[in-house]
């Protein structure tokens, strides 16, 4: 069913605050495809969204740090009028609950590039922290070879 009641498409928001209620643990897996299509899409961006605003934790998962560099300009430029959907009518839909779509790719923009906070810099430390812990290991694992244990 693609519209009317039997309709799933168009309820994602209540289904994100139905899964926060009945689990606290819940939280959201971003996965980015290499080409940064993700950011394309109205759908997900308006997931993205809907997410930061009911405080549900996410978490970004991405292929590499270079993709990051490759497609950040993406990002930067993204406008809400612009994104896709599959249906036409999906399109239509999101965009008429956007009130102001400018301070929607803003609020986009500080979610996912946000210095401090954004999704990416979330990811880049999760990223150097565990470099930091495979070099740790790495050290640790060198000495006992030397010690001959």
């Amino acid at each position: 069913h693609l519209t009317g009641d039997p309709c799933e498409m168009n309820k994602f928001d209540d289904m994100m605050a139905y899964l926060l209620t009945i689990s606290p643990a819940f939280s959201q897996v971003i996965a980015v495809d290499s080409h940064f299509v993700l950011f394309s899409r109205i759908w997900c961006i308006a997931e993205l969204l809907e997410a930061r605003r009911d405080h549900i934790p996410q978490d970004l998962e991405i292929h590499s740090a270079a993709h990051i560099v490759e497609h950040r300009k993406q990002v930067e430029i993204f406008d809400v009028r612009d994104a896709q959907a599959s249906f036409p009518a999906d399109r239509e839909l999101i965009l008429s609950k956007v009130d102001d779509p400018v301070q929607f790719n803003k609020e986009m923009r500080v979610l996912v590039l946000h210095p401090e906070h954004g999704l990416l810099s979330v990811w880049n430390s999760h990223v150097l922290a565990t470099f930091m812990l495979v070099d740790e290991l790495g050290s640790i694992l060198a000495l006992t070879t030397v010690d001959g244990v």
